[in-house]
């Protein structure tokens, strides 16, 4: 089990702090709300396109007006392929994800709705070896309950299980269990006892450290 991940850094934990705070106002698609793996995509997606024509601009005024490449506007093209080149690697990333069907996200809105549950939708973890993605996931009273339908592979969940099993916090131990089946995660989710406000702020800090991890 990893001691420590990468991405869990301060600044990237303030992030989404203050996307939470964000999602909680204006935020449709901040990370954690269903939707959010789309729309950031999309985002993604515009972002290289500007950053393409750009590009594409710089190099057609240096060859028009000055009939050489070899310009300052070669150099502002170059600095702009790394922000294109990083935007297109996210897009690709967000390609593997497969978020809920509108039926089954009607399905465990009504059970958080039920149980008084806050869920998070659209989870991803970067890792070296590629991306995970989660679905759905609960987090609460020292258990983090997954439900990944397109996970069929045990071998997948168990390598998606030693990296949630890094954003231990406080020295507890979090439960996580991860399963493909819908029946058995409404099962585990009403099983959840109520917490006290100690572990409601664990669980938060949890929360955080897990957002931190994915685009």
């Amino acid at each position: 089990m990893k001691d420590k991940i990468d991405t869990s850094t301060y600044k990237e934990i303030n992030r989404a702090k203050k996307q939470k705070e964000k999602n909680k106002n204006v935020g449709k698609f901040a990370k954690g709300k269903y939707g959010h793996s789309k729309n950031y995509r999309i985002y993604r997606l515009v972002l290289a396109l500007i950053l393409l024509i750009l590009i594409l601009a710089d190099v057609v005024i240096s060859i028009i007006f000055f009939h050489t490449r070899k310009t300052v506007f070669i150099v502002f093209a170059c600095l702009l392929a790394i922000p294109f080149a990083r935007n297109i690697v996210d897009v690709i990333m967000t390609f593997k994800a497969k978020p809920l069907s509108s039926e089954e996200y009607e399905k465990t809105k009504e059970l958080s709705d039920r149980t008084s549950r806050d869920f998070l939708y659209d989870i991803s973890i970067t890792e070296e070896d590629g991306m995970y993605y989660i679905p759905c996931m609960v987090i609460y009273n020292n258990n983090i309950l997954c439900y990944t339908p397109e996970v069929k592979d045990a071998k997948t969940r168990e390598k998606i299980k030693s990296s949630l099993g890094s954003v231990n916090v406080d020295d507890t131990n979090y439960r996580i269990f991860i399963t493909e089946k819908y029946q058995t995660f409404e099962k585990e989710v009403t099983k959840l006892r109520d917490a006290d406000e100690q572990t409601l702020e664990m669980d938060s800090k949890v929360e955080l450290k897990i957002l931190s991890m994915g685009i």
